[in-house]
């Protein structure tokens, strides 16, 4: 739960403990009864909200960490003294890391994107390469067949790769929608949980 969700589950738990202790001492009307079931199926909402958000994050991860750079400096040819320094954005609009051989005191941008969403853009444009140079370019029967193999492959990959990148994508776009329903809801359960203590302790 973000900070804001668990500040009304601590007031939940809060109004909670006292309605129950006034109604016991006779204080309070039994009809708030329904209003602390009303707040049990607020948290259960509410934890069934974290657990999604949860588990779009870490699919989001493990997507991430399918991204492998295996990035290596221009000068050496070696990744033994390579620090990741930041991010760059190309000019076609991809994310890449930014690397420092501390050996060759030079940074460079690896040529690969970072991400799994600039990935499937990156193969895409690769593919029409491939494809374009079958079309254009003279080769010889056996330079042909490898290409084509390595085009075949590379398509099977991403028919595999793009559908997850995509349904990751807008699992995430949707929990974003979600998450300013649920600050919307949190905020007016809170206000009104608030006017009830009040009541409740008048």
């Amino acid at each position: 739960m973000n900070a804001e969700e668990r500040e009304v589950v601590k007031l939940i738990g809060f109004f909670k403990k006292r309605a129950a202790w006034l109604i016991s001492e006779n204080k309070l009307d039994e009809n708030y009864n329904q209003l602390v079931e009303t707040c049990d199926k607020f948290v259960e909402q509410l934890n069934l909200h974290a657990n999604k958000r949860e588990a779009i994050w870490q699919n989001r991860d493990t997507l991430k960490g399918l991204i492998k750079d295996n990035a290596k400096c221009p000068k050496c040819a070696s990744n033994e003294n390579l620090k990741h320094i930041g991010t760059e954005k190309s000019d076609k609009g991809l994310w890449s890391n930014k690397y420092k051989c501390r050996k060759c005191n030079i940074e460079f941008v690896w040529n690969a994107p970072n991400n799994p969403g600039d990935m499937v853009i990156y193969i895409e444009a690769i593919i029409a390469e491939m494809e374009q140079k079958l079309v254009e370019e003279a080769m010889d029967d056996n330079s042909r067949a490898h290409l084509e193999q390595a085009l075949e492959q590379t398509k099977d990959n991403l028919a595999k790769f793009k559908p997850i990148v995509v349904a990751a994508q807008e699992d995430l776009n949707e929990l974003e929608l979600r998450d300013k329903e649920m600050s919307e809801l949190v905020n007016k359960f809170r206000k009104h949980l608030l006017i009830e203590k009040i009541k409740m302790e008048n």
